[in-house]
């Protein structure tokens, strides 16, 4: 979740630049670095846009983070503002899912928000995070595809090099990934948040998505499959 990249990008700070990369949650990382140039990045869930100097790093030229949150969606604009021009971040509001016009609930949890979600919170993802919860707020919310907003931004995915998607999106993955159809297939690789526990009521789970992934030519890179975290990050690559 991104309450704990959140905590683990501040302890990297506090090592040299050069031992940064061998943290836990960073397998895919290693992986990007050693595939860069990664010269487009579409990130769904983008919070506050903590990944922007590592996806600088790679090469992205382009970066389109889409944020369904409002208020995040504002701090992450004015985020992005700051960053160098050498690479085009572009931003987009909007609640990402497998078709358009579909009305969702958007709950609001605690904190900074980074997990917020279209999904409650389990009793299993309560015992782990005891301190993130719902507060209460709903927002109504109307859906958009992926394609729909690649359109509206201009972005071609089959022209660029080495393409990749970021999908964290709070158990919601499975919905945005099948929201491309066969567009997925033009992403090179695709960083997404996966969980073999329930964490959120409904949510995707990982075999699911592995399952969803590997029919679209995909093969799992940043883990073994006993290596998979019980919630965390994994990288896919089609070769």
């Amino acid at each position: 979740m991104r309450f704990l990249k959140g905590v683990e990008r501040s302890a990297k700070k506090l090592v040299p630049q050069g031992w940064r990369k061998y943290f836990r949650a960073s397998k895919y990382e290693l992986l990007m670095e050693r595939r860069a140039p990664i010269d487009l990045i579409v990130h769904v869930g983008a919070h506050w846009a903590e990944d922007a100097e590592f996806y600088e790093r790679c090469g992205a030229r382009t970066v389109l983070w889409v944020e369904a949150d409002p208020d995040t969606f504002s701090k992450l604009t004015k985020v992005l503002a700051e960053r160098p021009k050498s690479t085009h971040h572009v931003a987009e509001n909007a609640l990402v899912s497998a078709s358009d016009g579909e009305e969702l609930s958007f709950n609001r949890f605690n904190g900074d928000g980074s997990s917020s979600s279209v999904h409650g919170s389990t009793g299993t993802y309560r015992e782990r995070f005891p301190h993130s919860h719902e507060t209460g707020e709903v927002i109504a919310m109307t859906t958009r595809s992926l394609p729909e907003i690649l359109a509206r931004h201009d972005v071609d995915v089959s022209a660029a090099a080495r393409p990749m998607l970021v999908v964290d999106v709070q158990g919601h993955e499975l919905p945005v990934l099948k929201g491309l159809g066969d567009g997925l297939r033009q992403f090179s690789q695709c960083k997404c948040e996966v969980s073999r526990v329930p964490m959120y009521e409904g949510g995707t789970q990982f075999k699911d998505i592995d399952a969803h992934m590997t029919s679209m030519g995909f093969r799992l890179a940043s883990h073994r499959y006993v290596q998979v975290p019980r919630h965390g990050d994994v990288l896919y690559v089609r070769d």
